[in-house]
């Protein structure tokens, strides 16, 4: 890059350092490293046992995964040092008097011990899913919303919380009463479910169904409430889960169901990977703030540790990533941004018709030795050397 080119690009840094984006794909989830448990009173006792839960609740949000929370190492931390974990705490108390002990954890030291054990780590952004759910009642089904369902939303709404996984529930006004009826979710109609999620901007759907069951009449099932679930993207059926108990506890695991899910597609392996950098291209820049946004965006990206920009020739840019995942995490996570488009090459063709999982999962098949073990845990990763994006300024 040239001395001109240097200044101009210098100078569009420290203009635009504050600068805002935001994205439809998905949401940048704050919060990830505060734990916020309900107590019953702020006496020593009540926060040594809330400062535990609340360290168990940022792990699970920042991996993604309740796994963690199984490692002999991690329980150790929790169980004899959580104190050193925690930058500082209050108690905050909400419209219905409820009192709440808020952990601030350092980011820096939690991140490591993630890393100690070798979890993954599930950067800020992340997929936002709609949630259709139907309530069955006697005769009587309804798609559950937060003005009729306050409590069932609340249970929601906290769960998804202490996930760090962006869950709507629909609003059920008029205009969603003009789209859609409870037997379209609770037949499965994903055409009608697809269409009415579009208005809010969920990459995902997800269609439930919650009714009371008898052990008597349904001896498969223990009395209580059966919730099963399927989750699509677009119109493509993704998988799907049952959970059967007392009704807070299945809403709690469809949550977490969800949560398990997403964090398994998007999450980033620090397992110890031969790969240490990949170059980057990305064509079709029409300014230095294009520039500016994708070093932002690359920089902001789980799977990279540094980014280094080596030039600029007319509208393309070339860097060098250095990784803490491998080059497939990289794929994973230039997914949920709708600006970034990858390039066909000579090795990965990028069907227009596929999906990304399916374009990801070609990509994995490509790079993975297939005589690796079934279970996944010693795959041998080729190099991904070159990535080629375009840039597309929407």
């Amino acid at each position: 890059m040239n001395a001109k080119v240097t200044l101009i690009y210098r100078f569009i840094i420290a203009v635009l350092f504050l600068a805002s984006i935001s994205f439809s794909y998905a949401v940048e989830v704050k919060g990830l490293y505060t734990g916020k448990i309900l107590v019953t009173d702020k006496s020593q006792k009540t926060r040594v046992k809330a400062h535990k839960w609340a360290i168990e609740q940022v792990l699970t949000k920042v991996t993604g995964s309740r796994e963690i929370l199984n490692n002999k190492t991690v329980q150790y931390e929790i169980r004899v040092k959580t104190a050193n974990y925690i930058k500082s705490f209050t108690f905050d108390t909400d419209s219905q008097n409820r009192v709440f002990l808020v952990d601030q954890f350092d980011q820096t030291k939690i991140d490591a011990l993630v890393r100690k054990v070798g979890a993954s780590i599930w950067g800020q952004r992340r997929p936002k899913a709609v949630l259709w759910l139907v309530l069955e009642e006697g005769l009587n089904r309804t798609i559950v919303n937060e003005q009729e369902f306050q409590q069932i939303a609340e249970v929601i709404n906290q769960s998804s919380e202490n996930r760090g996984l962006p869950l709507t529930l629909p609003l059920m006004d008029e205009q969603d009463s003009e789209t859609i009826y409870s037997s379209d979710v609770w037949a499965k109609f994903d055409g009608v479910v697809s269409k009415a999620s579009q208005r809010y901007e969920a990459e995902y759907f997800v269609m439930a169904r919650l009714r009371a069951v008898d052990n008597f009449k349904e001896p498969e099932y223990q009395s209580g409430w059966l919730l099963d679930f399927s989750i699509f993207k677009d119109r493509r059926f993704l998988t799907k889960g049952t959970s059967n108990g007392d009704q807070f506890y299945v809403l709690k695991e469809l949550v977490n169901s969800l949560g398990d899910y997403f964090a398994s597609q998007y999450s980033v392996s620090n397992q110890q990977i031969k790969q240490q950098n990949i170059e980057f291209t990305i064509s079709n820049l029409k300014s230095m703030l294009d520039l500016k946004l994708v070093e932002k965006h690359l920089t902001n990206l789980p799977p990279i540790k540094k980014v280094y920009l080596h030039e600029v020739n007319a509208d393309q840019a070339r860097f060098t990533l250095w990784l803490s995942g491998q080059g497939l995490d990289v794929i994973r996570a230039l997914s949920l941004l709708p600006n970034f488009e990858r390039v066909e090459t000579q090795s990965v063709s990028k069907a227009p018709e596929l999906s990304v999982e399916q374009q990801l999962d070609l990509l994995t098949k490509e790079y993975t030795n297939s005589d690796a073990e079934a279970d996944g845990t010693n795959l041998d990763i080729k190099q991904i050397s070159v990535l080629n994006y375009r840039w597309l300024n929407r």
